[in-house]
Protein backbone atom coordinates (compact mmCIF):
# COMPACT_ATOMS: atom_id res chain seq x y z
CA UNK A 1 0.00 0.00 0.00
CA UNK A 2 2.95 2.61 0.81
CA UNK A 3 4.34 1.68 -2.59
CA UNK A 4 1.15 2.78 -4.32
CA UNK A 5 0.94 6.03 -2.57
CA UNK A 6 4.87 6.57 -3.18
CA UNK A 7 4.19 6.43 -7.04
CA UNK A 8 1.13 8.43 -6.30
CA UNK A 9 3.39 11.16 -4.71
CA UNK A 10 6.08 10.94 -6.98
CA UNK A 11 3.66 11.54 -9.95
CA UNK A 12 1.87 14.40 -8.45
CA UNK A 13 5.65 15.80 -7.95
CA UNK A 14 6.36 15.13 -11.57
CA UNK A 15 2.99 17.19 -12.79
CA UNK A 16 4.07 20.22 -9.83
CA UNK A 17 7.25 20.42 -11.36
CA UNK A 18 6.26 20.09 -15.18
CA UNK A 19 3.32 22.46 -14.33
CA UNK A 20 5.84 25.00 -12.65
CA UNK A 21 8.28 24.90 -15.79
CA UNK A 22 5.31 26.17 -17.84
CA UNK A 23 4.59 28.87 -15.28
CA UNK A 24 8.40 29.63 -16.07
CA UNK A 25 8.55 29.64 -19.19
CA UNK A 26 5.01 31.31 -19.80
CA UNK A 27 6.58 34.21 -17.64
CA UNK A 28 10.08 34.06 -19.12
CA UNK A 29 8.17 34.79 -22.36
CA UNK A 30 6.27 37.45 -21.26
CA UNK A 31 8.97 39.44 -19.91
CA UNK A 32 10.98 38.87 -23.16
CA UNK A 33 7.57 40.22 -24.80
CA UNK A 34 7.48 43.29 -22.72
CA UNK A 35 11.08 43.55 -23.33
CA UNK A 36 11.08 43.53 -26.39
CA UNK A 37 8.31 46.02 -27.03
CA UNK A 38 9.19 48.23 -24.46
CA UNK A 39 13.17 48.21 -25.89
CA UNK A 40 11.38 48.41 -29.39
CA UNK A 41 9.43 51.39 -28.39
CA UNK A 42 12.50 53.59 -26.99
CA UNK A 43 14.30 52.64 -29.85
CA UNK A 44 11.97 53.63 -32.08
CA UNK A 45 11.13 57.13 -29.89
CA UNK A 46 15.26 57.82 -29.86
CA UNK A 47 16.11 56.82 -33.26
CA UNK A 48 13.35 59.56 -34.33
CA UNK A 49 14.66 62.12 -31.75
CA UNK A 50 17.78 61.27 -33.95
CA UNK A 51 16.52 61.92 -36.91
CA UNK A 52 14.98 64.75 -36.68
CA UNK A 53 18.13 66.52 -34.74
CA UNK A 54 20.14 65.03 -38.26
CA UNK A 55 17.28 67.02 -40.23
CA UNK A 56 18.09 70.44 -38.58
CA UNK A 57 21.59 69.75 -38.76
CA UNK A 58 21.44 69.23 -42.84
CA UNK A 59 18.60 72.04 -43.20
CA UNK A 60 21.28 74.34 -41.01
CA UNK A 61 24.60 73.55 -43.29
CA UNK A 62 22.10 73.67 -46.56
CA UNK A 63 21.06 76.93 -45.88
CA UNK A 64 24.90 78.31 -45.34
CA UNK A 65 26.55 76.70 -47.47
CA UNK A 66 24.16 76.17 -50.90
CA UNK A 67 22.45 79.67 -51.92
CA UNK A 68 18.38 79.44 -52.04
CA UNK A 69 19.24 75.98 -50.66
CA UNK A 70 16.89 73.99 -49.08
CA UNK A 71 15.90 70.14 -48.26
CA UNK A 72 12.97 69.26 -51.09
CA UNK A 73 12.81 65.52 -50.34
CA UNK A 74 13.93 63.34 -47.23
CA UNK A 75 13.40 59.91 -46.12
CA UNK A 76 14.80 58.50 -43.33
CA UNK A 77 14.96 54.07 -42.69
CA UNK A 78 15.60 54.24 -38.91
CA UNK A 79 18.28 51.03 -37.32
CA UNK A 80 19.36 50.31 -34.09
CA UNK A 81 20.06 53.48 -32.61
CA UNK A 82 20.27 54.98 -35.46
CA UNK A 83 19.93 55.02 -39.59
CA UNK A 84 20.40 56.11 -42.76
CA UNK A 85 18.87 59.03 -44.56
CA UNK A 86 18.81 60.37 -47.96
CA UNK A 87 18.40 63.96 -48.97
CA UNK A 88 17.78 65.62 -51.85
CA UNK A 89 19.50 69.24 -51.74
CA UNK A 90 17.49 72.09 -54.52
CA UNK A 91 17.26 75.52 -56.12
CA UNK A 92 14.21 76.98 -57.36
CA UNK A 93 14.85 78.55 -60.65
CA UNK A 94 12.16 80.24 -62.94
CA UNK A 95 9.62 78.32 -60.68
CA UNK A 96 11.32 75.40 -60.76
CA UNK A 97 12.51 72.59 -58.22
CA UNK A 98 16.58 72.21 -59.18
CA UNK A 99 17.95 68.95 -57.36
CA UNK A 100 21.76 69.72 -57.02
CA UNK A 101 22.40 66.74 -54.81
CA UNK A 102 21.01 63.46 -53.74
CA UNK A 103 23.25 62.30 -50.37
CA UNK A 104 22.99 59.93 -47.84
CA UNK A 105 23.89 60.07 -44.47
CA UNK A 106 24.32 58.54 -41.66
CA UNK A 107 22.84 59.19 -38.07
CA UNK A 108 23.22 58.04 -34.71
CA UNK A 109 24.27 56.62 -31.81
CA UNK A 110 24.95 53.14 -33.83
CA UNK A 111 24.47 53.99 -37.48
CA UNK A 112 24.35 51.52 -40.35
CA UNK A 113 27.48 50.73 -42.35
CA UNK A 114 26.69 52.51 -45.55
CA UNK A 115 29.10 52.53 -48.91
CA UNK A 116 27.86 55.94 -51.06
CA UNK A 117 29.70 57.41 -54.03
CA UNK A 118 28.69 59.88 -55.81
CA UNK A 119 30.03 62.35 -58.45
CA UNK A 120 30.36 66.34 -58.84
CA UNK A 121 33.78 67.29 -59.78
CA UNK A 122 33.96 69.85 -62.61
CA UNK A 123 36.51 70.77 -65.93
CA UNK A 124 39.05 73.53 -66.64
CA UNK A 125 39.48 74.13 -70.37
CA UNK A 126 42.48 75.92 -71.85
CA UNK A 127 41.98 79.66 -71.47
CA UNK A 128 38.93 79.67 -69.44
CA UNK A 129 37.60 79.46 -66.12
CA UNK A 130 37.87 76.36 -64.01
CA UNK A 131 33.80 74.90 -63.70
CA UNK A 132 32.80 73.25 -60.24
CA UNK A 133 29.94 71.10 -60.83
CA UNK A 134 27.04 69.68 -58.41
CA UNK A 135 26.23 65.78 -58.67
CA UNK A 136 23.51 66.66 -60.72
CA UNK A 137 25.62 68.52 -63.46
CA UNK A 138 24.57 72.17 -62.88
CA UNK A 139 27.08 74.63 -62.26
CA UNK A 140 28.52 75.98 -58.98
CA UNK A 141 28.77 80.32 -58.36
CA UNK A 142 31.36 82.02 -57.94
CA UNK A 143 32.40 85.58 -56.01
CA UNK A 144 35.26 87.81 -55.91
CA UNK A 145 35.73 89.78 -52.84
CA UNK A 146 35.58 93.39 -53.73
CA UNK A 147 38.39 94.23 -51.34
CA UNK A 148 40.89 91.38 -52.47
CA UNK A 149 42.93 92.47 -55.28
CA UNK A 150 42.62 89.73 -57.65
CA UNK A 151 44.56 89.70 -61.14
CA UNK A 152 41.41 88.82 -63.03
CA UNK A 153 38.02 88.66 -62.56
CA UNK A 154 35.14 86.35 -64.52
CA UNK A 155 32.95 87.62 -66.42
CA UNK A 156 30.47 85.47 -67.48
CA UNK A 157 28.09 88.02 -68.59
CA UNK A 158 29.96 88.99 -71.43
CA UNK A 159 29.84 85.20 -73.11
CA UNK A 160 25.72 85.27 -72.21
CA UNK A 161 24.86 85.07 -75.96
CA UNK A 162 26.47 81.81 -75.93
CA UNK A 163 23.21 80.76 -73.31
CA UNK A 164 20.01 79.62 -75.77
CA UNK A 165 16.92 81.53 -75.81
CA UNK A 166 13.86 80.55 -73.55
CA UNK A 167 15.80 79.88 -70.33
CA UNK A 168 16.17 81.80 -66.62
CA UNK A 169 19.61 81.94 -65.64
CA UNK A 170 20.97 81.90 -61.92
CA UNK A 171 23.72 84.31 -61.92
CA UNK A 172 26.05 85.37 -58.93
CA UNK A 173 27.34 89.08 -58.96
CA UNK A 174 30.11 90.83 -57.47
CA UNK A 175 30.18 94.22 -56.34
CA UNK A 176 33.48 96.83 -56.95
CA UNK A 177 32.86 97.76 -53.18
CA UNK A 178 31.04 96.74 -50.10
CA UNK A 179 27.76 98.34 -49.52
CA UNK A 180 25.48 98.69 -46.45
CA UNK A 181 22.04 97.63 -45.59
CA UNK A 182 20.43 101.01 -46.60
CA UNK A 183 21.35 100.72 -50.21
CA UNK A 184 19.76 97.42 -50.79
CA UNK A 185 16.64 100.23 -52.18
CA UNK A 186 19.37 101.36 -54.51
CA UNK A 187 20.92 98.37 -55.42
CA UNK A 188 17.25 96.86 -56.44
CA UNK A 189 16.34 99.77 -58.66
CA UNK A 190 20.11 99.44 -59.98
CA UNK A 191 20.16 95.72 -61.33
CA UNK A 192 16.71 95.62 -62.63
CA UNK A 193 15.03 93.94 -64.23
CA UNK A 194 17.07 91.09 -62.75
CA UNK A 195 15.10 89.47 -59.76
CA UNK A 196 17.37 89.41 -56.83
CA UNK A 197 17.46 86.26 -54.93
CA UNK A 198 20.03 86.41 -52.61
CA UNK A 199 22.53 88.84 -50.63
CA UNK A 200 25.81 88.11 -50.26
CA UNK A 201 27.77 89.47 -47.01
CA UNK A 202 30.86 89.95 -45.94
CA UNK A 203 31.13 87.44 -43.22
CA UNK A 204 34.67 85.50 -43.10
CA UNK A 205 37.30 84.68 -40.39
CA UNK A 206 40.73 86.20 -40.93
CA UNK A 207 42.09 82.59 -41.36
CA UNK A 208 40.43 82.58 -44.39
CA UNK A 209 40.51 85.88 -45.97
CA UNK A 210 44.46 84.95 -45.45
CA UNK A 211 43.94 82.09 -47.96
CA UNK A 212 42.45 83.52 -50.69
CA UNK A 213 45.62 86.35 -50.62
CA UNK A 214 47.54 83.63 -50.44
CA UNK A 215 46.23 82.20 -53.32
CA UNK A 216 45.79 84.93 -55.16
CA UNK A 217 49.78 86.06 -54.97
CA UNK A 218 50.94 82.08 -55.23
CA UNK A 219 48.00 80.87 -57.79
CA UNK A 220 47.34 81.39 -61.51
CA UNK A 221 44.58 83.81 -61.99
CA UNK A 222 41.80 81.90 -63.29
CA UNK A 223 42.54 79.69 -59.81
CA UNK A 224 40.72 81.79 -57.89
CA UNK A 225 37.45 82.99 -56.84
CA UNK A 226 35.58 82.02 -53.73
CA UNK A 227 32.86 79.39 -54.60
CA UNK A 228 29.24 79.80 -53.17
CA UNK A 229 29.96 76.76 -50.68
CA UNK A 230 31.95 79.44 -48.68
CA UNK A 231 30.06 82.61 -49.45
CA UNK A 232 27.61 83.30 -46.25
CA UNK A 233 24.09 85.35 -47.12
CA UNK A 234 20.79 85.97 -46.47
CA UNK A 235 18.09 84.28 -48.93
CA UNK A 236 15.60 87.41 -50.90
CA UNK A 237 12.38 85.83 -52.01
CA UNK A 238 10.45 88.73 -53.16
CA UNK A 239 12.88 91.68 -53.74
CA UNK A 240 9.83 93.93 -54.46
CA UNK A 241 8.56 93.78 -51.11
CA UNK A 242 11.91 93.80 -49.25
CA UNK A 243 11.79 95.52 -45.85
CA UNK A 244 14.27 95.94 -43.20
CA UNK A 245 12.94 94.43 -40.52
CA UNK A 246 12.60 91.07 -42.54
CA UNK A 247 15.59 91.53 -43.70
CA UNK A 248 17.20 91.94 -39.89
CA UNK A 249 15.35 88.91 -39.21
CA UNK A 250 16.79 86.85 -41.46
CA UNK A 251 20.22 87.96 -40.28
CA UNK A 252 19.66 87.22 -36.72
CA UNK A 253 18.68 83.59 -38.10
CA UNK A 254 21.81 83.47 -40.08
CA UNK A 255 23.95 84.01 -37.00
CA UNK A 256 21.70 81.38 -35.01
CA UNK A 257 22.52 79.36 -37.69
CA UNK A 258 26.15 79.55 -37.76
CA UNK A 259 26.02 79.02 -33.93
CA UNK A 260 24.08 76.05 -33.62
CA UNK A 261 25.90 74.25 -36.86
CA UNK A 262 27.80 71.27 -36.02
CA UNK A 263 30.72 72.40 -38.42
CA UNK A 264 33.65 73.97 -36.67
CA UNK A 265 34.24 75.96 -39.07
CA UNK A 266 30.67 77.93 -38.76
CA UNK A 267 31.65 78.39 -34.90
CA UNK A 268 34.63 79.84 -35.66
CA UNK A 269 33.06 82.75 -37.97
CA UNK A 270 30.65 82.75 -35.15
CA UNK A 271 32.77 83.41 -32.46
CA UNK A 272 34.82 85.97 -34.71
CA UNK A 273 31.80 87.73 -36.03
CA UNK A 274 30.64 88.15 -32.25
CA UNK A 275 34.03 89.06 -31.04
CA UNK A 276 33.98 91.84 -34.01
CA UNK A 277 30.65 93.07 -32.43
CA UNK A 278 29.28 92.66 -35.72
CA UNK A 279 25.86 91.89 -34.07
CA UNK A 280 23.26 94.17 -36.09
CA UNK A 281 22.21 94.06 -39.52
CA UNK A 282 23.66 97.52 -39.87
CA UNK A 283 27.01 95.91 -39.66
CA UNK A 284 26.93 93.61 -42.15
CA UNK A 285 28.94 94.16 -45.14
CA UNK A 286 27.40 93.00 -48.39
CA UNK A 287 29.58 92.27 -51.33
CA UNK A 288 27.24 90.76 -54.06
CA UNK A 289 23.99 89.07 -55.02
CA UNK A 290 22.66 86.04 -57.04
CA UNK A 291 20.12 87.26 -59.55
CA UNK A 292 17.38 85.34 -61.86
CA UNK A 293 16.83 86.37 -64.73
CA UNK A 294 15.97 85.75 -68.65
CA UNK A 295 19.02 86.20 -71.46
CA UNK A 296 17.14 89.92 -72.44
CA UNK A 297 16.85 90.96 -68.73
CA UNK A 298 20.81 90.09 -67.83
CA UNK A 299 21.92 91.69 -70.86
CA UNK A 300 20.80 94.90 -69.42
CA UNK A 301 23.28 94.83 -67.08
CA UNK A 302 26.08 94.95 -69.39
CA UNK A 303 28.37 97.95 -68.46
CA UNK A 304 26.82 98.02 -65.32
CA UNK A 305 29.43 100.43 -63.03
CA UNK A 306 28.38 98.56 -59.51
CA UNK A 307 29.33 94.96 -60.90
CA UNK A 308 33.03 93.80 -60.43
CA UNK A 309 32.12 90.07 -61.52
CA UNK A 310 29.75 87.72 -62.80
CA UNK A 311 29.34 83.84 -62.72
CA UNK A 312 26.81 81.89 -64.43
CA UNK A 313 25.00 78.73 -61.99
CA UNK A 314 21.64 76.90 -62.81
CA UNK A 315 20.47 77.62 -66.34
CA UNK A 316 17.06 76.29 -66.68
CA UNK A 317 13.79 76.18 -69.62
CA UNK A 318 10.89 78.51 -68.59
CA UNK A 319 8.55 76.72 -65.84
CA UNK A 320 5.63 77.53 -68.94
Amino acid sequence: MKDIEDIFDEKKLKKSVKKAKIKSAIRIAIIAIVVFLVGGLLNVIISLKLSAMNFERMETNVKLSVTNGYISYSNDIVGFLGGSGRYKISKDIGGKSVVLSDRDVLFGLVPPINYFRSRGGGYHNAGEWPVSLWESGYKRLRFFHPELQYKKYQNDLENIDNIPDGKVIEMAISFDKPYKVDDIYSIISKLKPADIKWIWLNEFTEELINEYKYAIDNYDAEANGIYEGDAIGISLHDSSHFTRTSYASDYDELLENLKKSSSSDYKKLYDEIMERGKTSVDDAEILGVVVHGTKEELKELIGNPMIKATSFGVVVDHLY
